[in-house]
């Protein structure tokens, strides 16, 4: 099999591992290509690659999501962060993954993305897509900001509140639940807004059908988009945001034996010991 072995080149002990992975699955007969996940030809080294291997931890597999959801490359994620509730193999089962996938012994799991669009002024100035989720919140100064939101055009409500989060039920498990949203289970494609400490306004989560469109207007500033809670961008009074379900799904293998979601809910999300 064709294999890439993706890492950021922030964190050089994945590296590392990486390059001694490769050089392992090299021995046992297959492909190999080491990359950088912040690659300016990513897409055209990893051609024809069959399973796209993701060193490092959760924040990793964000990154890794974006950048392979539209190659349409699966990724399997061996985790070498803390929480890991993205990845499915560690380096001390990585041989036994290895033939586990070689064998076909996995299964595919198919993850909805958002679709963001940062509008200044009627003009696109940023689009990106997210994983976990697309947030709206106040930057430097301690104070709430409103945030109008739209959906299908049709205004819902405005939010005075520290900021908003949009998240697909990928990200419902991340800052979502942390400001008491619902758990969705990975296979939905539905799409949830939270408000974070919202003050006077509408306190509960929403759920959205995922053909919805949701239009978020910031009516102060200074406030930030954040996707991802990896990339960030300073929004000024009067831009819009767009965010709908992406057209793309983020593609993960699973191998045989791997635990499955609720497993990893209940010992990492819950702390529920030997589940």
């Amino acid at each position: 099999m064709r294999f890439a072995l993706c890492v950021r080149p922030d964190r050089p002990r994945t590296a590392e591992a990486a390059a001694g992975a490769a050089a392992r699955m090299r021995a046992t007969g297959h492909e190999t290509v080491e990359v950088s996940l912040e690659a300016p030809d990513l897409a055209s080294r990893v051609r024809g690659v069959e399973v796209a291997w993701v060193f490092g931890g959760d924040g990793t597999m964000l990154q890794a999501a974006r950048a392979f959801a539209p190659l349409g490359v699966p990724l399997l994620g061996v985790n070498l962060g803390r929480l890991g509730f993205l990845t499915s193999a560690t380096i001390s089962q990585l041989d036994g993954t290895v033939a586990d996938v070689a064998a076909g012994r996995f299964v595919h799991d198919e993850r909805a993305l958002l679709d963001a669009r940062l509008l200044r002024d009627g003009r696109e100035v940023v689009r990106s897509l997210a994983l976990n989720d697309v947030v709206v919140a106040r930057a430097e100064l301690v104070r709430s900001i409103h945030v109008a939101v739209a959906v299908d055009e049709e205004p819902l409500i405005v939010y005075w509140a520290d900021g908003l989060i949009v998240a697909t039920a990928t990200g419902s498990t991340a800052y979502g639940f942390s400001v008491g949203g619902p758990l969705i289970l990975p296979a939905s494609r539905a799409i949830m807004i939270a408000p974070i400490a919202p003050h006077l306004s509408f306190a509960n989560a929403i759920v959205f059908d995922s053909e919805q469109r949701l239009r978020l207007d910031v009516q102060e500033e200074p406030a930030r988009l954040s996707i991802d809670g990896q990339v960030e961008h300073a929004l000024v009074a009067g831009d819009v945001i767009e965010v709908r379900r992406a057209a793309v799904v983020a593609r993960f293998v699973h191998p045989a034996g791997a635990k499955s979601f609720l497993t990893l809910f209940r010992e990492k999300i819950l702390k529920e010991p030997g589940s």
